[in-house]
């Protein structure tokens, strides 16, 4: 057997796959305390539900604890599971959140700050860039980006199974954004160009690398990989790129910011993936920042670091 063969599958092992945890029945079944009972009941249930994912999801137990030790520094023993615990309840609140407001079923607000920087743009008829993280609920944010009266397109990879898409379809029907998936495929680019030909905002999703370019930066004390996508687009393009984050700030209250544009030009595009390396590097020490705000709002639970 080829020992470099086994060293990439267990390198795939490790990759993040892109699909949501719980199954169809688990997110079915939090649909149906929304909509039948309230958030407040669906918050209920998550208690037991995080608790279970503590104790039996060893692997996202421990990339957990790496991320929070990173942010959070060391801690007794006994602290940790609590912790974690408490990581994995904050991304549970987060994904009911998105549920409930696309749904109109619960009144979430989502404060529009530095709302100034991206229509100074789009007035101008550009289209812009929004690179975010999985950090807070960067769809609630797409969802109320619509007050500014501009088309939002957001950017996924589309790994879902087919009966778990159909369900959040249904459920999410009256979001005020636009999907635009993509799988690294050339061609998938070519909507999202025209996006922002066309002077609309495109929002992409800058921490997890899906098997296109990615190169190794600073990030909370150790070697991670980002993607070089969103700033390859932005050369390409000309279009300017804010980097915006949506943070919970109490039960039923987000912030969405955003940092002052960034113009990348068309000769780093030219020059290679290592020439975009300080926009990425950039990328990187802005999330570090807001991790350190909201350590328990960044949510990849899976090994990270080089």
């Amino acid at each position: 057997m080829d020992p470099g063969a086994s060293t990439e599958k267990e390198k795939a092992a490790l990759r993040w796959s892109g699909r949501s945890r719980g199954g169809v029945f688990g997110n079915w079944w939090f649909i149906q305390l929304i909509r039948f009972f309230g958030l407040r009941a669906a918050y209920a249930f998550l208690v037991p539900v995080a608790g279970y994912f503590t104790v039996c999801n060893p692997s996202g137990y421990r990339c957990s604890k790496d991320y929070l030790r990173r942010v959070l520094g060391p801690q007794p023993f006994w602290k940790w599971p609590l912790l974690v615990y408490r990581h994995f309840f904050s991304f549970g609140i987060t994904l009911l959140d998105r549920v409930a407001l696309i749904m109109g079923r619960a009144r979430i607000d989502c404060q529009l700050e530095s709302t100034e920087l991206l229509l100074e743009q789009l007035n101008r008829g550009r289209g812009i860039i929004l690179l975010g993280a999985h950090v807070g609920s960067w769809e609630i944010g797409g969802h109320v980006l619509g007050r500014l009266g501009k088309t939002v397109n957001i950017v996924t990879l589309e790994q879902e199974e087919t009966r778990l898409r159909q369900l959040f379809e249904q459920a999410l029907a009256g979001r005020q954004f636009k999907l635009l998936t993509t799988d690294n495929h050339p061609l998938r680019s070519i909507p999202i160009a025209a996006a922002l030909r066309r002077g609309e905002i495109v929002a992409m999703l800058g921490d997890r690398p899906v098997g296109g370019q990615d190169l190794r930066v600073p990030f909370l004390g150790g070697p991670a990989r980002f993607p070089v996508g969103p700033c390859l687009l932005a050369a390409m393009t000309g279009a300017p790129i804010f980097h915006v984050f949506v943070v919970r700030k109490r039960i039923g209250k987000y912030r969405f910011f955003a940092y002052p544009a960034k113009f990348i030009p068309r000769a780093a595009a030219r020059a290679g993936a290592e020439a975009l390396q300080p926009y990425v590097e950039e990328f990187a020490e802005h999330l570090a920042k807001v991790a350190g705000e909201y350590p328990f709002q960044w949510f990849n639970f899976y090994p990270y670091w080089d």
